[in-house]
């Protein structure tokens, strides 16, 4: 639970920077979302679904490769992240993403389009690397509320843009639709129909890379004193274009503290063949001694002559000698053992703590409801309506037969107050209630909204209403849900270890979104055929309460510094 006031909360905000980084995030929801509008229909124009039933089984395989292989290479990206840097990471996922984008968009086969998603989630990992960022860059805990939500309001963002772009009658038409007869333009979207959607999703892609190159700051520690000839240029476009001075880089300090070191050195290192008394000085003093009867032998003064016997050139060369590795104690095979032992052994109980566990579990699964419903709920709606089949309670087949501009809409709607709920309203529950009580009041809601949309198929008069009403709630309530993950998660993790618990998270989370769709494209395939339309919405609704029930196993995780400033998890608050 969050103290002080909204304007003490974002007083020293870093704006820019967390703007920066949503920037790049935007881009995947944008381009994972856009699918959604039109999938139904891409998989009818490739002619490999022999009924419309069968559609569903093609969508899991399509929609679950990009997850699958996104989860295959999120920790190396995590871990690329703390060699390398988190900026060059990030700018490389957004450009790997907007050439798949690209490769998508002109798929004009089922295998085609598989290898393009799939090449998708190879070339982006950025999630995982982003959450470590925004911690990095919302360094004080009055500011994570508000960046995290930031972030997850991304995806939100993401949702209304990508189905506004994927339903556009402009920019993609299935075939035989939408005949607007222009030359040229007409001829290319006959073609490909999905070509220009993808299209204008590569340029924002490309821009946010350009964005990041220029103007993004390295948020590791380890690597901010790294020279980044990208900011630099952005510096100077930002001063010419703002006529201001623009802050100097810890690289630029660091070469002028190291120019200093070495004159001081020299200088040093001259001085040190100098006597440390003029012998002027010492002669002088001499003759006062002698002056009063005591005699002082001529190599006593010579001492003072003489230049040290050790130099500092000598002695950094004595010290670098003998700080050799190789002079260390030689372990035995055993000894590296019994070590090598303990250190996974230790590194074991710092990662996988109960905290650690209980987050990212409650995040798998609020991960694997949420993204059925994501890429089937439009399946859903898209499908044709069968109302002759039809018979309360048990017997349900087909959909709601909406047109792409129908899903787009009603996704695109419903992001839009996810979005500002996110970032509005989180904020403020956050400053009244604990993430974890939160999080409970979100999930409590959701089993029922899964439960209702079979049966809207009923109610025909109150159809459209009913959709939007169920939509509202699921988007909303997920939402929230994830943010006050993302920040539980956050806590809960020791801060030198906080990369790769991220990336093994949203590689959990990216193994959720690769099997759910496999397992849930056949099942909801076989229970069409079989007119149980209604029971993978029912088992989608029992997963959603298992979230429930296991949210009241996990507690409110605290985070504190310790006397080495480093954050870690002191203990838990009782919810």
């Amino acid at each position: 639970m969050a103290s002080g006031s909204f304007w003490d909360r974002i007083n020293g905000f870093p704006a820019f920077q967390t703007s920066l980084l949503c920037i790049i995030r935007l881009g995947e929801p944008m381009v994972f979302t856009s699918i959604f509008a039109y999938i139904f229909f891409m998989i009818q124009d490739f002619k490999i679904a022999k009924t419309p039933a069968e559609i569903a089984t093609y969508a899991g395989y399509l929609l679950a490769s990009f997850a699958i292989f996104q989860f295959l290479f999120c920790v190396q990206y995590a871990q690329a992240s703390t060699k390398f840097g988190r900026k060059p990471v990030l700018l490389f996922g957004v450009l790997g993403t907007g050439v798949s984008s690209l490769l998508f968009g002109f798929s004009q086969s089922f295998t085609m389009a598989m290898i393009a998603r799939s090449m998708m989630g190879a070339l982006n990992g950025n999630i995982a690397v982003l959450r470590v960022a925004i911690g990095e860059v919302a360094v004080e805990k009055r500011h994570e509320s508000l960046a995290f939500s930031m972030l997850a309001m991304t995806w939100g963002v993401g949702s209304i843009i990508g189905p506004l772009i994927g339903s556009s009658r402009y920019l993609t038409r299935p075939k035989a639709l939408n005949n607007l007869n222009i030359l040229g333009y007409d001829a290319f979207v006959e073609k490909f129909p999905y070509a220009l959607a993808n299209i204008v999703l590569a340029g924002y892609l490309f821009t946010s890379f350009v964005l990041g190159l220029l103007f993004l700051e390295e948020t590791s520690v380890d690597h901010k004193n790294r020279r980044d000839y990208g900011l630099e240029l952005g510096d100077i476009i930002l001063g010419k274009l703002f006529r201001k001075k623009m802050p100097t880089r810890p690289w630029t300090v660091l070469a002028q503290e190291q120019q200093l070191g070495s004159t001081t050195y020299s200088e040093a290192c001259e001085d040190e063949r100098n006597p440390l008394i003029p012998s002027n000085q010492v002669y002088s003093a001499v003759e006062d001694q002698d002056r009063e009867g005591e005699d002082v032998e001529e190599d006593e003064v010579d001492e003072y002559n003489d230049p040290p016997l050790v130099s500092l050139r000598f002695g950094e060369a004595a010290r670098r000698r003998y700080s050799s590795e190789q002079l260390g104690p030689v372990l035995s095979n055993d000894a590296k053992s019994f070590i090598s032992t303990n250190l996974k052994q230790s590194f074991t109980k710092e990662v996988l703590t109960f905290p650690v566990i209980q987050t990212v579990t409650s995040n798998f699964l609020l991960c694997f409801h949420a993204i059925l419903y994501s890429e089937f709920y439009p399946v859903l709606l898209a499908s044709p309506y069968l109302a002759e089949q039809l018979k309360f309670p048990f017997v349900l087949t087909g959909g709601f037969e909406w047109n792409t501009q129908d899903i787009g809409h009603l996704l695109s709607t419903t992001g839009i107050m996810g979005t500002l709920t996110v970032l509005i309203v989180f904020p403020i529950l956050d400053h009244h209630l604990k993430s974890i009580t939160i999080l409970r009041i979100s999930f409590a809601l959701v089993p029922l909204a899964y439960f209702v949309i079979p049966y809207i198929l009923f109610a025909t008069k109150y159809a459209t209403v009913s959709l939007y009403a169920a939509s509202l709630i699921q988007t909303i309530l997920v939402s929230i849900s994830f943010a006050s993950l993302m920040i539980l998660i956050h806590r809960a993790s020791p801060k030198k270890h906080r990369p790769l618990i991220n990336g093994a998270n949203l590689s959990l989370n990216s193994l959720a979104r690769g099997i759910s769709p496999l397992l849930f494209g056949h099942f909801m395939t076989w229970c069409d055929e079989r007119k149980a339309g209604e029971v993978p919405w029912i088992v989608l609704s029992i997963i959603a309460l298992l979230c429930l029930i296991q949210s009241f196993t996990m507690k409110d995780y605290g985070e504190d510094e310790d006397e080495d400033g480093q954050e870690g998890v002191d203990g838990v608050i009782e919810a």
